[in-house]
């Protein structure tokens, strides 16, 4: 949160919560020495300035285009989101490594990624992919965003510190390069 948006700042009244989530809170709180307020508060934040959970969440292109894709492919588009801290930490790491830092910024990497969807859906189709999570199509268009970049070290980066030893990386970041006439990255 910038100095500006820590200046103009609103207060919320939560009401009717019950007693053992307000249990739960006060007892996390307190194990992590930090106020009510402010566990609260840094929860709302880390959840609400994830650009990329939020937008998958709010858009509806994103609903539209995992629906259109289930149908396509015969994916089953699970009912839940897929969450866990490591979807968090993965999420910052693409936003810095990306420059994502804005919903304006995610909708431009959705919607120019958009004509190359069906190949990524294709890939995980035939690696046996049949059930995934809401908002799947927003991760094929990151995907695509990572092939689409020029700097092969940034590439790199992100295979390291994102995707590990997966072994069929670079085969289906090199599968999007082609279609969009870009030269093979030699694995590391």
């Amino acid at each position: 949160m910038t100095d500006a948006e820590k200046a103009e700042t609103v207060s919320y009244t939560l009401r009717n919560l019950s007693s053992s989530l307000d249990k739960t809170i006060a007892a996390v709180a307190n194990t992590l020495g930090k106020s009510k307020n402010a566990l609260i508060l840094e929860t709302l934040e880390r959840e609400f300035y994830n650009y990329i959970s939020t937008y998958a969440r709010s858009n509806l292109l994103v609903s539209a285009m995992d629906a259109e894709l289930a149908k396509k492919f015969g994916i089953e588009i699970l009912s839940e989101w897929y969450e866990s801290e490591h979807t968090i930490q993965y999420d910052r790491y693409l936003s810095t490594k990306l420059k994502l830092d804005s919903i304006d910024k995610m909708d431009a990497v959705f919607k120019g990624n958009l004509p190359l969807l069906e190949l990524r859906a294709q890939q995980l189709v035939n690696k046996g992919y049949m059930r995934l999570p809401r908002g799947i199509s927003l991760t094929f268009a990151l995907f695509i965003e990572i092939a689409k970049q020029k700097d092969e070290a940034l590439i790199h980066e992100i295979r390291k510190g994102l995707f590990g030893i997966t072994k069929d990386f670079y085969e289906s970041l090199n599968e999007i390069r082609a279609a969009l006439s870009l030269p093979a990255i030699k694995p590391q």
